[in-house]
């Protein structure tokens, strides 16, 4: 709905990156380009990087991050949290990370939580890799499993087959 509006995502404008913090510019480019679109339940602008709640564990316990660059969140009415986050300067400046069930344990990579690119291009790491090389990073939790099992669901039709991971 919003490129209906916009125009192609790939022609979106980051706006205020000589003039603004990293939290303003990615509450800025949400409201913008993201929330006028999605029914939500609450926004949250974080005022330093940081993470909105808790932290994310790979499979194995270990602790994924406890900071990141989670500038602006989104609760939606299904219980999902979307974290925007920055990177202004790289060629992906705003990443993803999707929460499926929220505050809610495990907040596991891979399990209820998938990291992916999300502008100026909607992708998952990986998207080089055959479908076994995922899975087998998925399992291993490469690069917090979040991102190569995230890929695999997408790789999928958007469905968790039998022989994922989790």
């Amino acid at each position: 709905m919003s490129e209906a509006v916009n125009g192609p995502m790939e022609d979106w404008q980051i706006e205020g990156i000589n003039d603004l913090s990293y939290a303003e510019i990615t509450k800025n480019f949400v409201e913008r380009y993201i929330t006028p679109y999605l029914t939500t339940v609450n926004k949250k602008q974080l005022p330093s990087s940081g993470m909105p709640y808790d932290y994310y564990y790979r499979e194995n316990g270990k602790l994924v991050n406890a900071g990141g660059h989670t500038y602006y969140s989104i609760a939606l009415n299904n219980g999902t949290y979307l974290h925007f986050n920055a990177d202004y300067g790289q060629s992906n400046p705003i990443s993803l990370r999707i929460d499926i069930n929220g505050e809610k344990k495990p907040n596991i990579a891979g399990r209820d939580t998938f990291h992916l690119y999300f502008f100026p291009k909607f992708e998952f790491e990986g998207s080089n890799l055959t479908r076994t090389q995922l899975i087998n990073g998925c399992k291993n939790g490469v690069n917090y499993g979040s991102v190569h099992c995230g890929r695999i669901i997408q790789m999928d039709g958007w469905q968790i087959k039998d022989d994922y991971p989790w």
